[in-house]
């Protein structure tokens, strides 16, 4: 069975590792995504595992089309009911690049109406639309005139882990964290430091990798147990195969923020999902802070006034840049920054600089050695 990971831009060499890792089979990287192959089984485990994959997506209909009327014809002819009934829910998630659609919320109606009169044809019913809790989610993706139709296997996004109960402002997505941490090339055994943690993302992931969690683990639901053919029994032992207990872990995490409402909503996450015992926290700026041992391996988001006022965004980044020279020799430190120009103010040695996107902004994902 052909299966599409989507990721964010940037992390597709990380997810085509883990993919490679988890034992998928013809692997390759596309925009945005991975292709590769696998079962049912390996459907249920890659959900359960992936830590930078946004969702799998099961490709079940592909096609060329030139007008309007003949995008509609193939979509209604296609045999539907090997997926939906009219005691099925069904919403469509689009993404339209097409010279024959001007709007791309139009080619959404046109598909969903295509469905439905399918449907209605067959059963004298017709199935309703439910955007917000859907049983099958559809994932239409047009490129001019190439039709790609998908199920999405994983809704809702695997990035809802299911462990934040409590957030501050503006938080990292689940699955960019992990998977800047993966770019950073943190080995899960260096000591880990959060110094701008916000609602605590980098330090969770961080201990999901270092445990050797499977991503899900504080999650109940996937898209595909709504699904014709969903095997109970299967997932039940994958499942099993791919947990672990919450545990000790080698690397010491230290997560701390000048703020008092981000290091309430840490505290509220870490023991809602019982792992406040493995991560330190504490209220500081960073500024102020003194390292725990003589290496470490550092991530930053700094706040940014896009999102959050910043007094001098350029003296910022400068004062960071002494501060991990002073007292932080010996670690490595990453920051990701949509300040492209200004993040070289750090004035270290680089590593490396990755092209990667937070939401709509485009950001350098810049490590320095300090």
């Amino acid at each position: 069975m052909k299966l599409i990971a989507k990721t964010f831009y940037g992390l597709e060499r990380v997810l085509e590792a883990e993919l490679i890792k988890l034992g998928a089979r013809n692997v390759h990287r596309i925009n945005r995504a991975v292709e590769f192959e696998g079962d049912l089984g390996f459907l249920y485990k890659a959900n359960l595992s992936l830590r930078t994959a946004l969702e799998i997506l099961v490709p079940v209909f592909s096609f060329k089309f030139e007008t309007q009327s003949e995008y509609y014809a193939k979509i209604y002819e296609f045999d539907w009911s090997q997926y939906l009934d009219y005691t099925k829910t069904f919403a469509i998630n689009f993404n339209v690049f097409s010279k024959i659609f001007t709007h791309s919320q139009y080619a959404s109606l046109v598909c969903k109406d295509a469905i439905v009169d399918n449907l209605r044809q067959k059963h004298q019913k017709r199935p309703n639309v439910d955007a917000k809790d859907p049983d099958i989610r559809i994932d239409l993706h047009i490129n001019e005139y190439q039709c790609d139709i998908s199920l999405d296997s994983s809704w809702p996004s695997l990035f809802k882990r299911g462990y934040r109960k409590s957030t501050f402002d503006s938080p990292i997505n689940e699955v960019l964290a992990a998977g800047l941490i993966d770019l950073g090339g943190w080995d899960g055994k260096t000591d880990f430091y959060d110094p701008f943690c916000g609602s605590g993302t980098f330090s969770s992931e961080a201990y999901i990798k270092a445990a050797g969690l499977h991503p899900q683990h504080w999650r109940k639901d996937f898209g595909f147990q709504r699904w014709f053919g969903y095997d109970e029994v299967l997932f039940n032992k994958i499942l099993k195969f791919v947990s672990k207990p919450i545990c000790e872990i080698e690397a010491n995490i230290y997560a701390s923020d000048l703020e008092l409402y981000s290091m309430d909503a840490c505290k509220i996450n870490w023991r809602y999902s019982k792992i406040s015992r493995r991560i330190t926290a504490a209220m500081g700026d960073f500024f102020d802070s003194k390292p725990r041992g003589k290496t470490g391996w550092m991530i930053m988001n700094p706040p940014y006034d896009k999102r959050i006022p910043l007094y001098d965004t350029a003296r910022f980044y400068e004062d960071i840049g002494r501060k991990l020279q002073a007292d932080y020799k010996g670690f490595q430190a990453w920051i990701i920054s949509p300040y492209t120009d200004l993040v070289e103010r750090v004035n270290l040695r680089k590593i490396k600089t990755y092209k990667v996107y937070n939401g709509a902004i485009e950001c350098k994902f810049v490590g320095f050695e300090c």
